[in-house]
């Protein structure tokens, strides 16, 4: 029995209180060397007055490259819970694990209190279990500079004509909050029902990531009534709405920085950033900022979010947009660089005014100190979503994108990977179709496979009629409004994608994952009480056949064989 393989903690993403009297538990262990974990539970007070511990044998669930996890969901009678773990190898040695390590199995061990792990009280509150309607939500991310040009009467100075290209960093085509909303039925036709705006505040920057004034509309965008129209329509199409903050940095013109360049060290702001050396500006010698910023960018000075005064600023920005027009959710940008201790004090007014709010931080990597522990519902889930394009480029091998996906959906505990923000491309990443080198039926497949995991998918705008697109800026392209033949057949197939997804949404928001692999294909199976979805992906380089199935949806599909980079669900 390998004891290093074997890991569980009590206060973290292997421990998810769901409702009251329950809670998800979960243990790891090597891969490949454990036959049978057990879980010993009680309410420690009523055993030590005699009662019985319950025995339930835990459930096989994910496999990594490295490990095996098993999971209970289990019920109890009262909200205490004492537990330890019974493991038994493939050789038959059983030991016992629990809060002070391993122990022999033996009964007198199993009477000892010191060796449970303990939940001394599930407060179902201190789950912050994330808000309902994420899980049945699927986001169209927009950039709204590049999505639709409602009111030509607020177009920039130097709008260039819609489409044209190349697109360069300072280019402007003219889209604003009309022309989304004009599209509004648009997006309810296709099926989203989130959508993700990129900011919207006052900024010189076509991207908006250089905030000036937070409580404003840029004006190149509209104004607050036609952001109140917005809201208005989407909510009135069943659609949520997210904005975009940036508290990790202000943009250079803002008045606040503006002031501490021109009264340097007796600005009333000059600790709302993070200045080492006055006047600001560069070092004459090193030619380096004296001050903190995003990047290296010298545009975007870093904000002391440590600071009470500039707490007190960024949550009444994000109360103000809640309370006056009824968003729904908030995404934080560069959120991993931003101190803990404020994000808890802002999620935590931030849900004392609208309790069902959806909060998402944005992170590259695995960010479990970010989730919970009154933080946010969810990240941006680049390092669940980035292996599928690599499983579709043949740069992972089905096994190696198995495990490693499953690395990703162990990472959180269940209730937040049911929320999490799932996108294939984004306004910061080169597009889906690009990526794939301009393999339509690779990124259908890539698609389907998306929608079948757990957590809330996102499209990035243009993605459903195949909107090309390389790295920043590239990736921001015109949304195209007369798509062709081919690009058309696109976006039928996500409308279908997502009414598949709604259709099957209590399979695919809760119930359980496996997987199968050969060197060429890999199979997903959702299954829940009443339904069983299994997923078909074909990665080889001939037809692969799959015999008596009954397709609910596929692409590339015909009697029996599934084509290269073709998938089919049933």
């Amino acid at each position: 029995m390998i004891l290093a393989g074997i890991d569980h903690r009590p206060e973290s993403e292997d421990v998810a209180v769901v409702a009251d009297h329950q809670v998800i538990i979960r243990v790891k262990t090597a891969l490949d060397d454990i036959d049978k974990v057990e879980i010993r539970y009680a309410d420690m007070y009523l055993w030590q007055e005699g009662t019985p511990m319950q025995t339930t044998t835990m459930r096989q669930d994910l496999a990594t490259q490295s490990n095996q996890y098993w999971s209970l969901h289990v019920t109890v009678p009262t909200n205490r819970l004492i537990y330890g773990f019974r493991i038994t190898d493939r050789a038959g040695k059983t030991v016992g694990y629990g809060d002070d390590g391993f122990f022999d199995d033996t009964t007198d061990n199993w009477t000892v209190a010191g060796h449970y792990f303990h939940l001394p009280y599930l407060h179902v509150s201190d789950a912050e279990l994330p808000p309902a309607w994420v899980k049945q939500t699927v986001w169209y991310q927009i950039f709204p500079e590049r999505f639709a040009n409602g009111n030509p009467q607020n177009d920039p100075a130097t709008v260039a004509p819609w489409g044209s290209g190349p697109v360069n960093r300072d280019s402007f085509y003219g889209g604003d909050l009309q022309g989304i909303t004009a599209h509004l039925d648009d997006l309810q036709d296709l099926g989203v029902n989130g959508l993700y705006l990129c900011p919207i505040f006052t900024s010189p920057s076509n991207h908006k990531y250089d905030t000036v004034d937070h409580f404003e509309i840029d004006p190149h965008f509209g104004t607050k009534a036609d952001f109140k129209a917005l809201v208005d329509g989407a909510h009135a199409r069943g659609m949520r709405v997210m904005l975009d903050a940036v508290f990790n940095h202000f943009g250079a013109e803002s008045p606040q920085w503006l002031d501490v360049v021109a009264n340097g060290q007796q600005s009333r702001f000059a600790d709302w950033f993070h200045v080492h050396g006055w006047p600001v500006g560069r070092d004459s010698q090193t030619g380096r900022l004296n001050y903190e910023t995003f990047a290296t960018g010298a545009e975007m000075p870093k904000v002391n979010t440590q600071n009470p005064a500039v707490q007190d600023y960024l949550i009444s920005v994000t109360k103000y947009w809640i309370e006056q027009f009824g968003i729904d959710a908030w995404r934080f940008d560069v959120a991993d660089e931003v101190d803990h201790g404020f994000w808890r004090r802002l999620c935590g007014e931030l849900r004392a005014v609208k309790p069902d709010v959806y909060l998402l931080g944005e992170a590259w990597h695995s960010s479990q100190a970010l989730v919970g522990n009154g933080q946010f519902n969810a990240v941006m889930n680049y390092p669940l979503t980035t292996p599928i394009t690599a499983l579709f480029n043949h740069t992972l091998s089905p096994a190696t994108y198995v495990g490693k996906t499953n690395l990703q959906l162990s990472q959180y505990r269940w209730p937040n990977q049911q929320v999490m923000f799932n996108a294939l491309d984004t306004h910061d990443t080169p597009r889906l179709l690009t990526t794939l080198h301009g393999d339509l039926a690779a990124t259908r497949a890539a698609l389907a496979l998306l929608i079948m995991l757990p957590g809330s998918p996102c499209l990035y705008y243009g993605t459903e009629v195949a909107l090309a697109g390389g790295a920043d800026p590239d990736n921001r392209r015109c949304m195209d409004w007369q798509p062709d033949a081919t690009e058309a057949a696109m976006r039928d197939f996500v409308k279908t994608l997502i009414a598949f997804r709604k259709q099957h949404a209590d399979c695919l928001e809760n119930g359980t994952i496996s997987w199968q692999t050969t060197a060429t294909s890999v199979t997903l199976i959702r299954q829940s009480a009443r339904t069983t979805l299994t997923a078909h992906f074909n990665l080889g380089e001939t037809a692969l056949t799959i015999a008596d199935a009954t397709p609910k949806l596929a692409n590339g599909w015909q009697d029996g064989q599934l084509a290269p980079q073709g998938f089919m669900i049933e």
